[in-house]
């Protein structure tokens, strides 16, 4: 029980400090919590495209999109080597 209890209590830690991380570039979101934090930028539908050379990601249309396109334009060029060095690209999809 013990145990169980610690860990719980990591993981609830670790992802409050994720989200405060997040939304300190995120321009006006720094104040909320995390509840908020996750309903307007992480919960979202999506459609996935795999190619040869890229792992294509079209996010669901929200109001709130715009900025986080925007905040994830300076990893454009990033290349994970899990994904074996394919190119991920995050967009808007056409389709709400």
């Amino acid at each position: 029980m013990v145990i169980k209890v610690d860990f719980d209590l990591t993981m609830s830690i670790l992802a409050h400090n994720i989200y405060r991380i997040f939304s300190l570039d995120l321009d006006g979101y720094t104040h909320c919590e995390d509840k908020t934090i996750f309903e307007k930028f992480i919960s979202n539908a999506a459609e996935t495209e795999i190619t040869e050379t890229t792992i294509e990601v079209r996010l669901k249309r929200k109001r709130n999109l715009p900025l986080l396109l925007e905040n994830m334009n300076e990893f454009k060029s990033v290349r994970f080597s899990w994904f074996d060095k394919l190119k991920l690209i995050f967009s808007a999809s056409i389709t709400t």
